[in-house]
């Protein structure tokens, strides 16, 4: 279908096509609703500098230089193969993202998990939360690291419920109206061409009576 005849369709249909643009409104709408959100749950956690690099009554706060490496070797192990199975036995559609958090320069840990389900987002962050010191403490075993030589971690902020995010419901809108736009003038085509099929039939019928209603007149008007 050409712009040039689906430009002359449209002023010849119009009525149709607005009836068309209505529908693919609705489904537009229908989209929306249709799809659903998907929920992000978020966990932040600091690494604790040694209680043997932190003098009597400090701070511990102020010691928190020189773990970046500590932070970005907690965060591959907890995205290795063993834990990202477990996640997809949980949820195979969660995502999960495990690494330094971007928006600060300390020593703390992002943990990101994004669900189709509140429920489920809220779960496998916690679980990623709750192996977080075991798999700290694994990671400073297999290097001999022990007592109070060791780094620690601690929640700083966790989400009490899962945010919906993306734009899955957006998504949804904009197939469910391009889908009914496409379907529209699809049949607007169909309809078009089949009114213009039964138009033209008409007026050869038509034309055919009308010659016929000639031969007759011209035949008696021919009588002696």
């Amino acid at each position: 279908m050409y712009l040039s005849n689906l430009g002359m369709i449209l002023r010849r249909r119009w009525v149709l096509a607005l009836v068309g643009l209505a529908l693919s409104a609705g489904l537009a709408v229908a989209g929306y609703f249709i799809a659903k959100p998907s929920y992000q749950a978020t966990a932040s956690i600091l690494l604790l500098p040694p209680a043997s690099t932190v003098p009597a009554e400090g701070n511990p706060f102020l010691q928190l230089g020189g773990l970046g490496l500590t932070v970005d070797l907690l965060g591959k192990a907890l995205s290795d193969q063993a834990v990202t199975q477990q996640i997809e036995d949980l949820s195979p559609t969660a995502e999960a993202v495990v690494s330094a958090d971007p928006s600060s320069s300390g020593p703390i840990l992002r943990i990101q998990v994004q669900d189709k389900s509140e429920a489920s987002a809220l779960e496998i962050r916690d679980l990623l939360v709750d192996m977080t010191p075991s798999r700290l403490a694994d990671l400073q075993s297999t290097v001999g690291v022990d007592g109070t030589n060791r780094v620690t971690s601690s929640v700083l902020v966790i989400d009490a419920v899962a945010e919906p995010v993306g734009r899955d419901r957006l998504v949804g809108a904009v197939v469910g109206g391009v889908v009914g736009l496409g379907l529209s003038l699809v049949l607007l085509a169909l309809i078009d061409s089949a009114l213009l099929r039964r138009e033209a039939r008409r007026t050869q019928t038509r034309e055919t009576v009308d010659a016929e209603d000639v031969e007759q007149d011209t035949a008696v008007a021919e009588r002696p």
